[in-house]
């Protein structure tokens, strides 16, 4: 048996793949059948449907093109979240926590502003690369304490973006 967490937008889901199988999401029984068809597109059979899907690998992440719809699909282990989540609170310190650009690209939108309360999953920022917006979220609850950025900004990879206090 095999468990993964997964995270499309604000919605999370807990995949269980057993050894017979058959697979769950969020304890239900999910009839989901893929396979590659080349490097980066995969053919999805699920619940009966049969869907085309093109698939690029950012690292624990996916982008998803399905349907002319674009979709960031972050992929973790039960116990990636719960290292991640110790991990964020032993680093927090009287600086905050620092959030920075995981690619280069330009900032399209910011979702919040200095002073805002943002809680884990909450937008922070937009970011384009190669086309395709990516949102950002807070990995940490807190207060945004500064923005270094600003709309229409192009940003090296690792840049700082904000501070969350």
């Amino acid at each position: 048996m095999k468990k993964v967490i997964s995270h499309i937008g604000a919605r999370e889901y807990e995949w269980t793949f057993n050894d017979d199988g058959t697979c769950l999401c969020n304890g239900k029984a999910a009839a989901i059948e893929m396979r590659s068809v080349s490097r980066n597109r995969v053919s999805v059979i699920a619940d009966g449907s049969s869907f085309d899907a093109a698939v690029t690998s950012n690292g624990s992440s996916y982008d998803v093109l399905l349907g002319g719809e674009m979709f960031r699909v972050d992929v973790e282990t039960p116990s990636s979240v719960t290292a991640r989540q110790l991990n964020s609170l032993t680093h927090r310190h009287n600086a905050g926590v620092e959030v920075r650009s995981p690619m280069p690209g330009m900032v399209v939108r910011l979702e919040v502003s200095e002073g805002s309360k943002v809680d884990v999953g909450d937008g922070l920022v937009i970011l384009e690369a190669m086309k395709m917006e990516n949102e950002i979220r807070a990995k940490s609850k807190g207060t945004v304490a500064k923005i270094a950025v600003s709309e229409k900004q192009i940003v090296d990879k690792g840049q700082l973006l904000l501070v969350i206090q």
